[in-house]
């Protein structure tokens, strides 16, 4: 991710944006500009598409980011999270109005997946299943996690 967001510093530079001007052209924050710039959070194939238009960049954007290696696609605060997740003897969650992304299933996991705004493509939304699905085999193995959470609200059957 650091070096797409590299990439985009570079090209936003040299077509004279400010990080501020940049955002304004597409409706986002100088905060987020900043953060996919600095590897903290990746851009988006449809966010790559335009900003190659924009900065006249002939897809470079868009190649850097569908040939980012599997291991940058997760942000990196996220990776210590995800290797302590699978070492986990207990999972303790909150979550108010959402079922956790262990407990999901397909169906809600999709819907969930498919209400982001921008809306993300089918083949995203179920690469993004198959590893939500994948992460649910921690609760499957031999010793599996305890978990625990507060729940203010309950999903019927007919919301999963």
């Amino acid at each position: 991710m650091r070096m797409v967001g590299a990439l985009l510093a570079l090209y936003r530079e040299a077509a004279g944006y400010t990080q501020r001007s940049l955002g304004e052209v597409f409706g986002i924050s100088e905060q987020q500009i900043a953060s996919v710039e600095q590897g903290r959070r990746p851009l988006k194939l449809d966010l790559a598409e335009k900003l190659d238009d924009l900065l006249e960049t002939k897809g470079a954007l868009v190649t850097a980011v569908s040939r980012m290696p599997e291991v940058d696609l997760i942000p990196r605060w996220a990776e210590e999270f995800l290797d302590r997740e699978q070492d986990a003897i207990a999972i303790s969650v909150y979550d108010s109005l959402a079922v956790p992304g262990q407990l999901q299933t397909e169906r809600y996991a999709r819907a969930v997946f498919r209400s982001r705004v921008p809306v993300y493509d089918e083949d995203k939304i179920e690469q993004l299943v198959a590893t939500r699905m994948q992460r649910q085999g921690i609760l499957h193995r031999k010793d599996p996690p305890t978990t625990s959470g507060s729940r203010t609200w309950r999903p019927s059957a007919e919301a999963i």
